[in-house]
């Protein structure tokens, strides 16, 4: 309780050391006048800074929920788009077409990975359409 009274008593005590002694008239045009000039540095000063940085945070903000929203959208793509060339088996088609082919063209074609090459832009034509719809 000491302890609590004499805080307060120190806090109070020093008030009078931070205040400005204003007398009479000019001492309180004196002191209209520092108020005029402290809401105007507010108004001209302050305001504009905080709008700045407020509006440099909400960029970042909407810029970075941008980015992190295209990410994942183009993860659930990318699964939709597999899932769907899982689903048409793509690989086993291209299979199944290079065995009906001679074996030395077959193989030729396979030297050339000419499958695997129809075998990715298939992949990339189905993964395109899905992110059309996203």
């Amino acid at each position: 309780m000491n302890k609590l009274i004499f805080t307060l008593l120190i806090l109070i005590s020093s008030f009078g050391v931070m205040a400005d002694d204003y007398q009479g008239l000019a001492g309180t045009a004196q002191a209209i006048g520092y108020f005029f000039t402290d809401v105007w540095s507010f108004l001209e000063q302050d305001v504009p800074s905080f709008l700045r940085r407020l509006s440099n945070w909400v960029i970042t903000q909407v810029t970075l929920f941008k980015i992190n929203a295209q990410i994942e959208t183009t993860k659930l793509a990318w699964g939709i788009a597999k899932a769907v060339a899982e689903n048409f088996q793509i690989g086993s088609k291209i299979a199944t077409a290079a065995n009906a082919l001679p074996l030395d063209v077959q193989a030729a074609l396979v030297d050339m990975r000419l499958f695997d090459g129809v075998n990715i832009i298939v992949q990339a034509l189905i993964a395109r359409y899905v992110l059309r719809f996203i």
